[in-house]
């Protein structure tokens, strides 16, 4: 059996249940210091006077910084790049302005956490505090165009308004959605290191170990060559690590000044104000379509928050450029509003999640409105060709999606009217909905060895989130090397090795294991090479085309000849064979071909109708993600995805003080996220077939299209037993009493 598409468990697991994996934090280090963030009480002001006389007597206290004694840092760069991904361009403890709460005004090292933490409350600080800016409705009036930060801000195909003026059928309604944050069950961490001779190494709790590289390297002026990323194992990243945040740079410099390793793990609380979130948004939608419920126009336009001193954009529009088909014309536009809070950055799933809950909700309503069922409704606007850029799509198996998640769910069994299902005193509602996800295409290097001994090695500076990328990429080498799994080791996780990409955008499957592939190959190619040009060629005079690898060994199945590794590098007097790999991509917006993931979600939910109260009973997700390279993985990737949706629908709200502009819950007492009580059955189809478009492996992205379509297909559902539309999420009892 081929290891790719076998369902193997993930040989780091036993690692992870039994503490033998170390985590940035984990790791220990000789002399190794400690170091607290002391974070702003007020979100718009200055600090007028800042005391550390106490702090810097207290037990242990090895140093205090504030602005007036932290390094000099160079300004970041701009435009903003995923290859130095900067959190915030906005420095820390550079100077007395204070721009967000929880903003660092001060470190604190110390011989040990306790310590530093201790000393940190014993600062005292003087504000000149400002009325800080908040989002909602008012300032959301004084929203600006912003300059374009990853997608063109814009976009326009047809003539959307005339088509929808123009329709038989038409709606236009607003939908708004939380702030929302990572929570990350390993927190932020940082461990700076520098050697005797200028090398710095960060141990690191990060998504992007090249990128962390590149920005430390601008910002400190140091050059790259001397600074090393390490990142093992990470304990969720969800977005939010990609970047590097104050934290980072603040640990750096402080372990230059005392010529010791600084570490610093941020608090639960910190890590809800100082290293992103997902931005609110406020939408509105208007389609236009027939009275069969084709699609002539869809305009749909986004505004959300950004902090005063950058442009991010959270893209919600970006999905409805090419979902569906619409014969008039299709127009979107992002705005901003500056405020003051710390940068937003990617949060599972960025920008899709968030304008899927509004477009296929509208899509529901529309449904509704012509009376054609919502699957049927969906399978008369999919379209073989890309409305945003006119290319025909690479694979597209939204039909299979739709009609396979329906059968699987017993959608014909739905009876449409609201409130027309019930099971004894609960009302029962089930919704769907369609979802489309980006994919990314980056350039990635690795490195394979053939070893003596038959077994392999993979380097590659990719990372593992907890995804299972140590299996997945195990797996693709030992198909391409004709070896079994357990013949191979991967290193991952480290700039020492071959420049990979970052771990975000569901990309490194499609990407990263390319060139993991790629990198076989060239190792395999070699053998045969060997096998028939080589000492005492055992195949000589041969085809190269047939030599086969089976299990370890090459086989030319023609003459009855085999030779495993082991003995041709014996025989030729090689300790290894190396191969490399170099996968360098044409950008999808370059490509021939429109290249995207797909999904439909079907769900179930009971609704109390006394107390408003929504349960979940099922969900059923189908995906069209390309190749699936290991069904396991896959399988707690989609439920995982579904889970987060879960969370964005029913319990993820992030409410900030208007008049303090602080967010107000920032532990999991006061932040609701989803827990095994909250999640029924979940049933999972993976439905696409091999895109030699989006990847030479015939994979696409998998992991945040997951969790797109939930949050819709639960709203959808809820409507559906309620005939109470909620526009606006998490979804809670009020909103249906």
């Amino acid at each position: 059996m081929n290891a790719i598409g076998r369902p193997m468990s993930r040989f780091d697991g036993r690692l992870k249940v039994t503490g033998a994996a170390r985590y940035t934090a984990d790791i220990p280090l000789a002399d190794a210091t400690h170091a607290a963030i002391v974070s702003s009480t007020i979100a718009n002001g200055r600090t007028v006077s800042i005391d550390t006389s106490v702090a810097e007597k207290a037990p242990g206290v090895l140093a205090v910084f504030t602005h007036r004694n932290m390094p000099r840092m160079r300004p970041t760069p701009k435009p903003w790049s995923h290859l130095h991904p900067q959190g915030q361009s906005y420095l820390p403890l550079q100077d007395e302005r204070i721009h967000y709460a929880g903003q660092p005004i001060a470190l604190v090292v110390a011989a040990t956490l306790d310590q530093a933490t201790h000393a940190g409350t014993l600062i005292r600080i003087e504000y000149e505090a400002q009325r800080p800016v908040v989002f909602g409705p008012q300032t959301a009036k004084d929203a600006v165009d912003p300059p374009q930060f990853l997608w063109p801000v814009a976009s326009s195909v047809g003539d959307a308004e005339k088509a929808i003026a123009a329709a038989a059928v038409s709606i236009e309604r607003s939908y708004t959605t939380s702030d929302r944050h990572h929570n990350q069950m390993e927190p932020h961490a940082t461990t700076a290191v520098w050697d005797a001779d200028g090398t710095l190494t960060l141990y690191e709790t990060t998504q992007h170990i090249f990128g962390a590289k590149e920005l430390m390297s601008i910002v400190l002026g140091i050059p790259p060559e001397k600074i090393n990323v390490v990142s093992h194992f990470l304990g969720g990243g969800f977005g939010g690590k990609a970047y590097v945040w104050p934290h980072t740079l603040l640990a750096t410099l402080t372990a230059k000044v005392l010529k010791r390793p600084v570490r610093v793990q941020l608090t639960r609380a910190q890590m809800y104000s100082m290293v992103g979130h997902q931005p609110a948004t406020i939408q509105t939608i208007a389609l236009g379509a027939g009275r069969d419920g084709k699609l002539t126009g869809i305009r749909h336009h986004s505004i959300s928050p950004t902090p005063v001193f950058d442009d991010y954009i959270e893209y919600a529009a970006l999905c409805t450029r090419s979902l569906w088909g619409a014969s008039g014309g299709i127009s979107t536009n992002h705005k901003v509003v500056h405020v003051n809070r710390n940068t937003p950055t990617p949060l599972r799933s960025p920008h899709e999640a968030l304008g899927h809950f509004a477009l296929e909700s509208a899509m529901d309503e529309l449904a509704y409105a012509t009376g054609v069922d919502p699957v049927v409704l969906r399978l008369l606007n999919d379209t073989t060709i890309d409305p945003h850029s006119g290319r025909p799509f690479s694979t597209r198996a939204m039909r299979k999606c739709l009609t396979e998640g329906a059968a699987r769910f017993g959608w014909d069994r739905r009876t449409p009217e609201p409130r027309s299902m019930r099971d004894g005193r609960y009302l029962i509602g089930q919704g769907m909905a369609g979802a489309i996800f980006t994919h990314w295409r980056w350039p990635a290097r690795a490195r394979v060895t053939l070893k003596r001994d038959g077994s392999a090695l993979v380097e590659a500076g990719t990372h593992d989130l907890g995804t299972g990328t140590y299996t997945v990429m195990q797996q693709v080498a030992a198909d391409t090397l004709g070896l079994a799994p357990d013949k191979v080791t991967v290193r991952l996780g480290d700039t020492r090795l071959p420049a990979s990409h970052a771990s975000i955008g569901s990309a490194t499957m499609a990407n990263a294991g390319a060139s993991v592939m790629l990198a076989a190959k060239a190792a395999r190619d070699r053998a045969i090479e060997l096998s028939l040009t080589g000492r005492n060629a055992p195949f000589s005079g041969a085809l190269r085309n047939d030599v086969v690898v089976i299990d370890g060994t090459l086989v030319l199945a023609r003459r009855n000849l085999n030779i495993t590794y082991v003995e041709l590098l014996a025989r030729n007097g090689l300790a290894t064979l190396v191969g490399d790999g170099n996968y360098d991509p044409v950008e999808e917006a370059n490509g021939p071909k429109a290249v995207f993931s797909f999904a439909a979600v079907f769900a179930e939910v009971r609704v109390d109708a006394d107390l408003g109260l929504v349960r979940l009973n099922r969900v059923v997700g189908a995906y069209d993600a390309g190749r699936i390279i290991n069904p396991k993985t896959a399988r707690s990737q989609a439920i995982g995805g579904i889970i987060w949706g879960v969370g964005q629908a029913l319990l993820e709200q992030s409410e900030t003080d208007p008049v303090m502009g602080r967010f107000l819950h920032r532990n999991y007492s006061g932040y609701l996220v989803p827990t095994n009580a909250d999640i029924p059955r979940l049933e999972t189809l993976f439905v696409g077939e091999f895109d030699e478009e989006a990847s030479p492996l015939g994979a696409k992205g998998l992991g945040e299209l997951t969790a797109v379509a939930v949050a819709p297909a639960i709203a959808n559902a809820v409507y559906h037993a309620t005939g109470t539309r909620v526009r606006d999420l998490p979804i809670t009892i009020e909103k249906l009493l």
